[in-house]
């Protein structure tokens, strides 16, 4: 979730910078897309691709991104509070970057995951949405493709599949990440979800927190201790 400079532009008119003449809501940001290389041969973190897909999904189905969200997943998990989305000059949702939920919220989506896409009894997404976020990585496919800023002690490399930043642990382990420091960690094998919330300073200066280490640590300790 790392808006570019022109998508900051388009979903932040204070942010512009003087005479700003590019694009201002995110269907015309899109429309000056191009491609860079042929599908499957590289790989470059885009938020394009995200609110590509966002567009998509929202043809398709009719529905903005927050009433699909809505009536997908949030009022089947029993979400306690409303979430909210940046829009755009349009009235469009930003599907990049700039949602803001409730930790507990957003843990109940991990906890909806891990649990292979179940509440209870109640199956809020297929099985097999969940099961293969890690597994599912077509044959080909550069898996092991390691984002630049992880620190260089990670414990595996990550790779990014369905939207999500994967470990390669052997748990089984997934991860969304914003871009200041907000994580959803979910692991089915160390039975674990974490949640964090931050405002870590982008800068080459500052270290970069090694949440995912620590989170698979206290996944570990935990296990040990059950």
């Amino acid at each position: 979730m790392r808006p570019s400079g022109t998508t900051y532009a388009v979903i932040a008119p204070q942010l512009r910078p003087f005479a700003y003449n590019g694009p201002t809501t995110i269907r015309e940001h899109l429309l000056t897309a191009r491609a860079t290389d042929l599908p499957g041969t590289g790989f470059r973190y885009e938020n394009g691709n995200v609110e590509t897909l966002a567009e998509v999904l929202r043809r398709v189905t009719g529905l903005t991104t927050s009433v699909l969200l809505s009536e997908m997943i949030r009022s089947k998990i029993g979400a306690e509070e409303d979430a909210y989305y940046i829009l755009d000059g349009d009235g469009v949702e930003a599907a990049c970057g700039g949602f803001s939920a409730t930790a507990r919220d957003v843990a109940r989506v991990g906890e909806m995951l891990r649990c292979g896409g179940a509440v209870g009894d109640r199956q809020v997404l297929p099985e097999e949405v969940a099961t293969t976020i890690t597994s599912g990585v077509p044959d080909g496919y550069p898996r092991r493709v390691r984002f630049p800023a992880a620190p260089p002690d990670s414990p595996a490399t990550l790779s990014y599949h369905d939207l999500w930043w994967i470990p390669n642990d052997p748990y089984g382990s997934y991860l969304a990440s914003g871009i200041h420091g907000q994580r959803l960690f979910v692991s089915p094998g160390l039975d674990l979800v974490a949640v964090h919330f931050g405002s870590q300073v982008i800068s080459p200066d500052v270290p970069v927190v090694p949440l995912l280490q620590a989170f698979l640590r206290i996944g570990e300790y935990l296990g040990e201790t059950r």
